[in-house]
C-alpha cells in the first residue's frame, strides 16, 4: 500500500526521473531497503539512489529519524533520503483504513458491491493522506546536507533534488536550458543522430520543438549551432566544454593508436562531471560533438567490418553503446572512429581506383593492403613487370615516377615482418607522390592488367640472363609457350603478391631448368613441347624396360644414378624441383650409356636372374625376356620381380613343351591336333587306334586339342605319342576306312556300302568327327540312314537271293534267324 501510494504521489518526471533511482521505505524496512540500494549501486551506474520515507504514527516518524542519522554516518551508503514521516497517517485515519478494508475483504464473494463501496472508502482516506503529505513538508538528508533540508512543498522538493544532482554532476545535460520532456527519453537515436550532425532539427519528431523556449538549438546556444570552430571561440559554454574533452580524448588515441572507441568516449562522459544518461538529449549532444567525424576522410570499424565514417555509421556507433548503458551485453563489439592523414586518404582514393576496389572497402592502411593483395593474385605477372614496358607505353608521367609507384605498391604488397619500412610508411610515400604528379595513378591505371603485365614479364625475360629460357624455348619449338609455363609457376601459389623480383628470378631459373631438361630429353627420347610431355615421355620410356631397378641394383654400374632418377620419376610422375639440377647432369652425362642399354637390355638381365636361366639358351633368354609382361616392370619390388620371373619362366617352360608336343604331332601326321585330323579326315582318330591303348591315346589327344594344358599332361602326351604306332595307319585310306567300318558302321556296313556318303552325313547330323566313337546319337542316326537304305533297295536285295537259294538252306536259315530274334519267332508263332 504505502510503495504504491508513493509512486502514485510523488512521480519524478524529466531529467530528475532519468536520473533518480527512487523507492519507498517505512520504519520497518528502511534498513534493508539501504542495504539493497549499497548493493545495487555498482549495476546503477551514474543514476543517483534516494529512499522516501513515511510513517503511520508520531512514533514511527521518530525512529525513522533516527535511522536516517545512522545511515549517514556510515560512509558506504550514497543515498539521498527524503523524509515524509512528518507527515504520518495517524492512528484515526489508520483505523478507518483498516476498518474499511477488513469490511470490504468480508463482503467480498457474500455483497460485491457492498466490497467495492468499502474499498473506495479505504482509498478516500489515503487520499486525504496524500494530500495532507503534498501540502506538507519534506526533509532532504544527503552526505552534503547531514542535517537535512526542509522543502515545503513538492516543487521545493524537485528544486533541492535539481541542486544535488548539480553538485554532484555540474556539466550535466540537465544543468543546461529547457528542453522538451521528451528529450528524457530514449526512443528517436535516428533522428537525433541527422538533426545534430545536420545542425537542422526540423522534422526530425521529438528533436522538433515548436516552443521557442525549448529549442535544442538554444540548448546547443547560437554561438555553437552552426559556428565550426566554437569550441575555439567559446570555450565557456556548456556543450564547448564537453566538445574540448571529447577532442581529448579522440587526440590522445589517435596520436597513440589511429582510432579512438565510441565507448571510451561515453564512459568518460557518463563518469562525472558529465554524468550523460541513456536519454534522447545524450544522443542528440553526443553526435553534435561528434559530427565532425561522420565524414568520409575518417573510417569506421569494428574489428570485422570497415567503411567510411558517415552520418548512418555514426548512428549506429550511438545507438549501441547508449543503449549498452541501461542493458549490458557481454557480447557487444566495440566501435572504432578511425584517422587518416591527407597522404593516407590519398593512397586509399588511388588504391580504389587503380585497383577496382569498392572505396569503402579502402578504410584502413592495412585493409586497403589486403584488397590490393587480393587484386594482384588476378594478374597474370606481379605489378613490376610493368617497368619493362614503359619505354613503350604513351604515358604523362616521367618514367622515373611511375617506376617509383609501381615499386610503392610493390612495397605494400610484399610489406611484413621482414620489411624495413612499415605499411603506414609506404602508403603516406604513394599519398604524397600521387598528390604531386597529379596523373601518375591514371597512367599506372591504364597499363594495370593481366594482358600488359605478361607483356612486361615477356620484356624482362628477354634480357635475364641473356634470354636464355627465349632461346630454349625456340630450340624446343614450343610456340612462346614458355611464357605460360612461367606463368603457371606465380599460379601454384595463390599469394603471388609476395612475389617480388629476387623471388620471381628464381621461379624463372627453376623453368630454365626445365626447359634444360625438355632439350637433352629430346635427345633420348620422342621429341616433346612441354616439361610435363617430357616427363611423361620417361615414364612411357620405363615402361620398355623389363627390368626392375631394385632387383639389377647392383649391375647398373656407372647407370645406376641415372637409373636411381628414372625409379623415382616412374614411381612418382613426376620430377621433384630438388631433383631436377642432379637429374640434367646424369641425363647430360649418361644419355648415350642409356640409349645403348635399352637396345641391349639382355645383358643386365642375364647377371641379376642368372639363377633362373641356367636351363635356356640364348635365344631362349631373349623370348623369355620378351615373354616378361606389364608396365611397371621397371619399378617392381625385388621380390615381386622374382616371382614375376620364376612365373614367367615356368609359363616359358610349358609353352616350350607345349610347342615340343605340338611339332611332334604335326610332323608324324601333317594336321594341327587330333581334332583337326579327323576332321580332314571325316574319322575319329580314335578308331585307329588298338583297344589297349584306347585310353592313353584319348588324354593325348585331349591334351593335344587343348589351348592351354598343363605341364604334367603335356609330359604323359609326350611320353605316348613320342612310341605310338599308329601314325602310318593315319595316312592308309584303306586303314582309316576299315577303322571306320568296323567302330562306326559296324553291322551296316552291308547296306552303308558308300562310306564318304555315310561320312557326310554324319557331318552334317552330328558334328565334329573327333566325337563320333562316343556320342549315341551316332548309333540312332546309322540306324536311320540304314533303314532308308534297306528300304530302298536292301529288301529287294535280300528277297532274291531267297528265291535263289533251295528250301533246305532256306530252312536252315529261317531256324538261325528265329533262334537269334525273338521278334521274328513270335510274327512265325501268331501267323500260325
Amino acid at each position: 500500500m504505502e510503495r504504491r501510494w508513493v509512486i502514485q504521489r510523488l512521480p519524478l518526471t524529466g531529467a530528475l526521473k532519468a536520473r533518480f533511482h527512487l523507492e519507498c521505505a517505512s520504519a520497518s524496512d528502511l534498513k534493508s531497503k539501504a542495504n539493497r540500494l549499497r548493493n545495487l549501486e555498482s549495476s546503477l551506474g551514474n543514476k543517483l539512489m534516494a529512499i522516501m520515507t513515511f510513517a503511520r504514527d508520531d512514533k514511527e516518524s521518530v525512529a525513522i529519524g533516527k535511522m536516517i542519522d545512522e545511515l549517514l554516518k556510515d560512509d558506504s551508503y550514497h543515498i539521498i533520503f527524503i523524509d515524509a514521516s512528518i507527515t504520518p497517517l495517524g492512528n484515526d485515519l489508520l483505523d478507518q483504513y483498516a476498518n474499511a478494508m477488513a469490511n470490504a475483504t468480508y463482503q467480498k464473494g457474500k455483497d460485491n458491491d457492498l466490497s467495492r463501496q468499502y474499498e473506495r472508502d479505504a482509498k478516500d482516506i489515503l487520499k486525504k493522506w496524500r494530500q495532507r503529505i503534498e501540502n506538507g513538508e519534506y526533509r532532504i538528508y544527503s552526505k552534503q546536507k547531514p542535517a537535512g533540508e526542509r522543502a515545503t512543498t513538492q516543487a521545493a522538493l524537485y528544486a533541492e533534488l535539481t541542486l544535488i544532482n548539480s553538485t554532484i554532476y555540474p556539466l550535466s545535460l540537465e544543468t543546461g536550458s529547457a528542453v522538451p520532456s521528451s528529450m528524457w527519453d530514449l526512443n528517436a537515436v535516428k533522428f537525433g543522430v541527422e538533426a545534430a550532425v545536420a545542425e537542422d532539427t526540423t522534422k526530425k519528431g521529438v528533436f522538433s520543438s515548436s516552443n521557442p523556449n525549448t529549442k535544442l538549438e538554444n540548448f546547443i546556444g547560437e554561438d555553437a549551432w552552426k559556428h565550426p570552430n566554437y569550441w575555439v571561440d567559446k570555450p565557456y559554454l556548456l556543450i564547448s566544454k564537453i566538445k574540448i574533452e571529447v577532442e581529448k580524448i579522440i587526440f590522445d588515441e589517435f596520436k597513440k593508436n589511429g582510432r579512438v572507441s565510441i565507448r571510451q568516449i561515453y564512459s568518460v562522459l557518463m563518469d562525472k562531471p558529465y554524468g550523460f544518461m541513456p536519454c534522447n538529449l545524450s544522443v542528440f549532444v553526443l553526435a553534435f560533438v561528434l559530427k565532425e567525424y561522420a565524414v568520409s576522410s575518417f573510417t569506421y570499424t569494428d574489428g570485422l567490418t570497415n567503411d567510411v565514417m558517415s552520418t548512418d555509421k555514426l548512428r549506429l556507433m550511438i545507438d549501441e553503446v547508449i543503449k549498452l548503458q541501461n542493458t549490458p551485453n557481454p557480447r557487444y563489439k566495440d566501435k572504432f572512429i578511425v584517422t587518416m592523414t591527407p597522404e593516407e586518404r590519398k593512397f586509399s582514393d588511388v588504391a580504389s581506383d587503380i585497383f577496382g576496389i569498392q572505396r569503402n572497402l579502402c578504410t584502413s592502411i592495412e585493409q586497403t593492403r589486403e584488397r590490393i593483395r587480393d587484386k594482384m593474385k588476378g594478374l597474370s605477372f606481379p605489378i613490376w613487370c610493368l617497368k619493362y614496358i614503359l619505354d613503350t607505353e604513351k604515358l604523362k608521367t616521367e618514367k622515373d615516377i611511375m617506376v617509383e609507384l609501381i615499386d610503392g605498391f610493390s612495397d605494400i604488397a610484399n610489406s611484413g615482418a621482414a620489411s624495413k619500412k612499415t605499411d603506414s610508411d609506404i602508403a603516406i610515400s604513394i599519398g604524397a607522390l600521387c598528390i604531386e604528379h597529379e596523373d601518375a595513378s591514371a597512367d599506372l591505371k591504364s597499363i594495370l592488367s593481366s594482358a600488359k603485365c605478361k607483356e612486361g614479364m615477356d620484356a624482362y625475360l628477354h634480357q635475364f640472363e641473356g634470354g636464355e629460357l627465349v632461346k630454349l624455348a625456340e630450340t624446343v619449338s614450343d610456340n612462346g609457350q614458355y611464357i605460360n609455363r612461367l606463368r603457371k609457376k606465380f599460379d601454384a601459389d595463390a599469394a603471388n603478391w609476395v612475389w617480388n623480383k629476387e623471388t620471381a628470378d628464381q621461379k624463372i631459373r627453376e623453368v630454365i631448368l626445365e626447359y634444360r631438361i625438355i632439350v637433352e630429353s629430346n635427345k633420348v627420347n620422342p621429341r616433346a613441347l612441354t616439361f610435363d610431355n617430357a616427363v611423361q615421355e620417361w615414364c612411357t620410356k620405363c615402361k620398355t624396360i623389363r627390368m626392375s631397378y631394385l632387383c639389377a641394383e647392383n649391375y647398373w654400374n656407372d647407370l645406376k644414378g641415372f637409373m636411381n632418377l628414372l625409379y623415382s620419376i616412374k614411381k612418382s610422375g613426376s620430377i621433384p624441383e630438388s631433383q631436377r639440377e642432379n637429374f640434367l647432369n646424369q641425363l647430360t652425362l649418361h644419355a648415350n650409356d642409356f640409349i645403348s642399354y635399352c637396345s641391349n637390355q639382355l645383358e643386365i638381365f642375364k647377371q641379376a636372374c642368372s639363377f633362373y636361366l641356367n636351363e635356356f639358351t640364348g635365344d631362349e633368354i631373349r623370348d623369355l625376356y620378351q615373354a616378361i609382361k606389364g608396365n611397371d616392370v621397371f619399378t617392381m619390388e625385388r621380390s615381386d620381380y622374382v616371382n614375376l620371373v620364376k612365373q614367367t619362366v615356368n609359363e616359358f617352360t610349358l609353352t616350350r613343351k607345349s610347342m615340343r608336343l605340338r611339332k611332334l604331332w604335326k610332323d608324324k601326321t601333317g594336321t594341327e591336333s587330333p581334332k583337326k585330323w579327323s576332321e580332314q579326315f571325316k574319322t575319329p582318330i580314335l578308331c585307329m587306334v588298338s583297344e589297349t591303348e584306347i585310353e592313353q591315346a584319348r588324354a593325348a589327344f585331349d591334351t593335344l586339342n587343348r589351348n592351354q594344358p598343363d605341364a604334367g599332361s603335356i609330359d604323359k602326351a609326350l611320353e605316348y605319342l613320342e612310341s605310338a604306332g599308329f601314325y602310318d595307319s593315319l595316312k592308309d585310306e584303306k586303314a582309316r576306312d576299315a577303322a571306320f567300318k568296323r567302330c562306326i558302321i559296324k553291322n551296316y556296313d552291308v547296306i552303308l556300302t558308300d562310306l564318304d556318303d555315310v561320312r557326310d552325313y554324319l557331318v552334317r547330323t552330328v558334328g565334329s568327327p573327333y566325337s563320333w566313337l562316343v556320342l549315341p546319337s551316332v548309333e540312332a542316326k546309322l540306324k536311320e540312314m540304314a533303314q532308308a537304305k534297306y528300304d530302298e533297295s536292301g529288301c529287294d536285295t535280300a528277297l532274291e537271293k531267297i528265291d535263289s537259294m533251295d528250301v533246305e538252306d532256306v530252312k536252315r536259315y529261317l531256324k538261325q534267324l528265329i533262334r537269334g530274334n525273338m521278334t521274328v519267332g513270335i510274327e512265325i508263332i501268331k501267323d500260325n
